[in-house]
């Protein structure tokens, strides 16, 4: 009986002697964070330009709908846009075709963040609205 209270004891000690972390985990554990912080970090930029490209379309869909613009309005209204909302795009990345009932706006652009030394993060955004005639 006497055994098995002792190995119980063991087992208790140990236990407590391997309570908590190493500080090679640690290190491995902030590298990790580091790594994946600074991905967040470089891509939030884009994805803030993203969200103000999409408002921009959503924009000139509503102010240009049932006004039976041409393509020459609409690349100047997104000209506009670009230069309010302070976007470094060339209003040729917009692509314009005629529709069945209006206008095929699209806009496709990739992005491109230095990550860590040659290594880059890119990410590719495409977007399209109809506007009515």
């Amino acid at each position: 009986m006497e055994s098995y209270r002792r190995r119980d004891r063991m087992t208790v000690a140990t236990r407590h002697a391997q309570a908590g972390m190493t500080a090679l985990g640690f290190v491995i554990l902030a590298l990790l964070v580091g790594v994946v912080g600074l991905a967040v970090l470089k891509l939030t930029p884009m994805y803030l330009k993203n969200m103000r490209m999409s408002q921009i379309l959503e924009d000139v869909e509503t102010e240009l709908g049932g006004q039976s613009p041409t393509p020459i309005t609409i690349r100047q209204e997104f000209g506009k846009r670009f230069a309010i909302e302070d976007v470094n795009l060339d209003t040729d990345t917009v692509k314009i075709t005629q529709s069945k009932d209006g206008y095929s706006v699209r806009i496709t652009y990739e992005e491109r963040a230095r990550y860590i030394a040659d290594i880059y993060l890119v990410v590719a955004f495409d977007k399209q609205v109809e506007i009515q005639r």
